[in-house]
């Protein structure tokens, strides 16, 4: 079983994010297949260039899901939102904002998110450096009360001080249970957290 970081020491932002995506930071839309002339299920996948605030944590052949957070709420977004999901491959890191990403069939703006959405065995998120405490679920909703709320990371108030308490998603056998777009935190803007997962 491999060890996969993601981005490393993370800034939370104060608003819900992906523990394992990034914001879009420029509109993007997919040309339609030259032959079909769109870009349903049954035409050929288009390559899109995609403006994010950082593609580290991913690599060429991840799958992702890209679209607005209302949509990522399971069995709660509406048929609309959920519409508006699409998930790709990523094919190349063209530099440190910019992937390029092919399957994607719709277009998605600034605000979005690129979620990687690959299966992992066990997941584990530890507050780094904490003011408040860290919520995670596994839904863009989350919040101390929000129904998607799976745990609670403690305040950890030094850095290099060693947390009382971290979120474990743990591994059953030698299954992977899991997917990476299932899990969101929300917490204090600045504070820091520190994710990876597992994969076999």
């Amino acid at each position: 079983m491999g060890l996969r970081p993601f981005v490393g020491t993370q800034t939370l932002s104060g608003s819900a994010q992906p523990c394992f995506g990034v914001a879009i930071t420029a509109a993007v839309a997919p040309r339609p297949d030259p032959f079909s002339g769109n870009n349903n299920p049954a035409s050929n996948q288009t390559q899109i260039i995609l403006t994010v605030t950082s593609t580290l944590g991913f690599i060429p052949g991840d799958r992702v899901t890209v679209g607005p957070a209302a949509s990522f709420i399971p069995g709660l977004a509406t048929a609309a939102n959920a519409a508006k999901v699409c998930n790709g491959t990523i094919k190349s890191i063209t530099d440190a904002t910019h992937m390029v990403i092919q399957g994607v069939q719709q277009a998605h703006a600034s605000g979005e998110f690129c979620v990687l959405n690959e299966d992992a065995g066990s997941v584990h998120i530890r507050p780094v450096v904490t003011a408040a405490a860290v919520y995670i679920g596994n839904a863009s909703t989350v919040s101390s009360s929000d129904p998607s709320l799976m745990d609670i990371l403690p305040i950890n108030a030094a850095a290099g001080t060693g947390p009382v308490y971290w979120f474990d998603a743990t591994a059953m056998g030698l299954s992977q249970p899991y997917q990476t777009a299932q899990f969101w935190m929300v917490g204090t803007a600045s504070d820091t957290v520190l994710a990876r997962f597992s994969q076999i």
